[in-house]
């Protein structure tokens, strides 16, 4: 009977998978990502006392929680603001209209009639807020 020693048995690990597998998802993320440009919305912000003297020449579109619409404080249809705000930016696309919303209205009700109205052509538009 011999004891001597004995050699290890265990393996020595290689990385060369782990780098492979490493390499393979890093390429899976750059090519599934994507580098467009987000499309904005230019807001204007107002301020103070000139705020509400204009806010009585603008034409004020309010969102309510409950799903209507009302322009200034006339009920309208959501389908039919689109032609009763072009008339009456008709010949004056530089007209103020503001979007005025009431908590609970979702802010993407806000963006699509914001979106609308830009459609019209109106050029001076700022979104509000009631508290």
């Amino acid at each position: 009977m011999q004891f001597g020693q004995q050699q290890p048995t265990g393996r020595l690990i290689s990385l060369t998978p782990l780098i492979d597998v490493v390499f393979i998802l890093l390429v899976f993320f750059m090519l599934a990502s994507s580098f467009l440009d987000w499309r904005s919305i230019d807001l204007s912000v107002s301020s103070g006392a000139g705020a509400a003297t204009s806010a009585q020449q603008a034409i004020v579109i309010n969102l309510q929680a409950d799903g209507s619409v009302a322009l200034g404080s006339k009920p309208v249809a959501m389908q039919t603001l689109g032609s009763v705000v072009a008339e009456k930016l008709k010949g004056n696309p530089g007209h103020r209209v503001v979007i005025s919303s009431e908590p609970g209205v979702q802010l993407q009700r806000a963006v699509d009639t914001l979106d609308l109205v830009r459609r019209i052509g109106a050029t001076n538009v700022s979104l509000s807020r009631k508290r």
